[in-house]
């Protein structure tokens, strides 16, 4: 059983908000090799009230409130003693080496456990992040900002040099992973009847506002690629590089990079991995994982 905390700044139906933290949220329910040790939130996609409550909700629509522990994170950069920061560090000692971490949307949680028990990052397995930029996020006409590294770079810089394994799902990578029409169709076709209720009603309006925005249908997964890298790194190309971002670079989200000698688990080292080998299974993986999950959401029925 692969033991998961998943810290993230999730706004699922929140007008013209993101929906990828909740779609992988749900990838996790969906696999039953897979188990939750906690979330906790963290601003980004919106205020801390705002991903707090929308996460809070989530983990009630599914009947998961005395299961998962769920705990309030850093409302700005600066802010590290939270309940989340205490939650992750208390959750890595008491789990040494077990625990993926996966972090999709500032990297402030991450900074205040570290801060709480410098052994935190060696406590984990692994920390698997979603954010940064490699180039340019250019998506038709537009260059987008990166909106994780950026907004905590001295946080951001301590994960990306921390002494444990550390792999980086760039921006530029999630762009290999879109949810176009197949993929809306798809959500359709699925016999989970109440899940896919759930998912349609909550991710229209993201749906039809991202296709306007980015001019393509649809919307990135940003986050669910984290997720899937943790199940099936083989499907992303290995690409250990050291990081030689500084901190004015990650005002930006900026990621600079160098040819690495060391070992993944080294400070500094990283996996950056620059594509997505085959997103026929990797959508195949997410959806399959979807159409498992076996609780009916609140307000749904299986009928």
């Amino acid at each position: 059983m692969k033991k998961v905390l998943f810290d993230c700044d999730n706004t699922l139906g929140l007008e013209e908000k993101d929906v990828d933290d909740a779609l992988a949220f749900l990838f996790f329910l969906g696999r039953e090799d897979i188990k939750i040790m906690g979330v906790t939130s963290v601003f980004g996609n919106s205020n801390i009230e705002d991903t707090f409550s929308t996460t809070e909700k989530m983990i009630e629509d599914f009947h998961l409130k005395n299961q998962i522990p769920h705990f309030k994170g850093a409302a700005e950069a600066g802010d590290y003693d939270t309940a989340a920061a205490k939650f992750l560090a208390e959750a890595a000692a008491d789990n040494k080496n077990e625990i993926t971490l996966i972090a999709v949307g500032s990297m402030s949680n991450l900074y205040g456990a570290w801060k709480i028990d410098n052994s935190f990052f060696k406590n984990l397995k692994e920390v698997i992040v979603m954010g940064g930029i490699t180039g340019p996020l250019k998506i038709g006409d537009e260059i987008l900002p990166e909106l994780n590294f950026s907004c905590d770079p001295e946080a951001a810089e301590k994960v990306l040099k921390a002494d444990v394994p550390v792999a980086v799902m760039s921006g530029n990578l999630c762009l290999a992973a879109r949810f176009g029409e197949k993929s809306w169709r798809r959500v359709n076709r699925s016999k989970n009847k109440p899940v896919r209720a759930y998912i349609k009603d909550n991710i229209e309006g993201w749906y039809n506002y991202s296709s306007e925005l980015i001019g393509l249908s649809g919307f990135y997964m940003w986050d669910v690629v984290a997720a899937v890298y943790m199940d099936s790194p083989e499907i992303f190309p290995y690409n250990k590089r050291k990081i030689v971002s500084t901190k004015e670079d990650l005002q930006y989200g900026i990621i600079k990079t160098k040819k690495a000698d060391g070992m993944l688990a080294d400070p500094e080292i990283i996996n950056l991995p620059t594509t997505i080998l085959d997103t026929k299974r990797f959508k195949d993986i997410v959806f399959a994982a979807l159409d498992n999950i076996d609780i009916v959401p609140e307000g749904y029925s299986d009928a």
